[in-house]
């Protein structure tokens, strides 16, 4: 990246919207000048599926997937779904995955998975399961293959095999950390630290309605405190008690602590902070504080467009 640009920020829409509102969002992120467009997989649209349309709604826009848990699909039937992403949109793809739950033998079935990705999207036969496959769709390139950490060792795997890491819910320090093991997984395995982008989600909802603001993204952090796997990464991250206070019913300090201030001005310090820790690609995640979600939404991604 030159001096002459402005920093990459990409984002996300996680709300179900109807697709003309969806689309919509997706069309004037990318008008703003956003790098990417992540999805999460909820229970919402297949993920894929909605990236497939986007592709021929959009033009320059990443679409990536943020992520796509391997436990809800096979390797091949996720090669064949990134694969068309890419062929749709001409090679604007990125496949991000995750191990789903945090079960023992999950990282190591990811990189496995990792593995047989790869070899499918570059067209080599793969056994699985006793039977072999293969992808016969060609692309030009493969799309890149992100993987989503939370703790040290999954981090470390991002920087052994994937082509970026997607972090969450994380402080600027925490995300200073991760880029050290990444760079160190990535020395360690002989490849190029610089080629594994760290990216962040960072949530953020600048609605004119500050008080709506405020109470949905104090929700949104009571939601994720009362899961296990996200209380661990709060505590480690010297939260334990903002977190047990939000598990508790008041997200209010955990917020303060992970999320996005609701002033411009020191959303984009935060912002700022968080590439100065090491974060190469910040996505802003709009939280819908108002009592219209697709206006909201639009609020917080306006206001945080690069050079807006």
């Amino acid at each position: 990246m030159t001096n002459d640009r402005q920093p990459e920020v990409a984002f996300t829409v996680r709300n179900p919207l109807p697709w003309s509102h969806f689309s919509g969002l997706v069309r004037a992120g990318e008008s703003l000048g956003y790098a990417g467009l992540f999805l999460p997989e909820t229970d919402g649209r297949d993920t894929f599926a909605a990236l497939t349309g986007l592709a021929g709604e959009t033009h320059a826009i990443r679409l990536g997937t943020g992520i796509v848990p391997m436990t809800s699909r096979t390797p091949f039937a996720t090669a064949m779904a990134a694969a068309t992403v890419q062929e749709r949109s001409g090679g604007r793809a990125v496949l991000g995955i995750g191990t789903g739950a945090a079960v023992p033998g999950a990282l190591e079935r990811l990189r496995e998975q990792v593995g047989a990705i790869r070899r499918l999207l570059a067209g080599e036969p793969v056994e699985l399961d006793g039977r072999t496959f293969a992808v016969s769709l060609e692309l030009d390139e493969p799309p890149p293959v992100w993987i989503s950490a939370l703790g040290d060792r999954a981090v470390r795997l991002a920087g052994e095999i994937a082509d970026g890491v997607i972090l969450n819910w994380c402080t600027p320090e925490r995300v200073a950390a991760a880029h050290e093991l990444v760079r160190e997984a990535a020395g360690a395995a002989g490849r190029d630290p610089g080629a594994v982008t760290v990216a962040v989600y960072v949530r953020g909802s600048l609605d004119e309605d500050r008080e709506g603001a405020r109470s949905a993204m104090a929700a949104f952090s009571t939601q994720y405190a009362r899961y296990p796997a996200y209380a661990r990464q709060f505590r480690a991250m010297g939260l334990g008690g903002e977190a047990e206070r939000a598990a508790g019913g008041d997200g209010s300090a955990l917020a303060s602590a992970v999320c996005l201030p609701g002033d411009e001005e020191q959303a984009r310090v935060r912002l700022q902070a968080y590439r100065e820790a090491g974060a190469d690609l910040p996505v802003v995640y709009p939280v819908a504080g108002g009592a219209s979600a697709p206006a909201s939404l639009l609020a917080t991604i306006r206001a945080l467009a690069p050079g807006a």
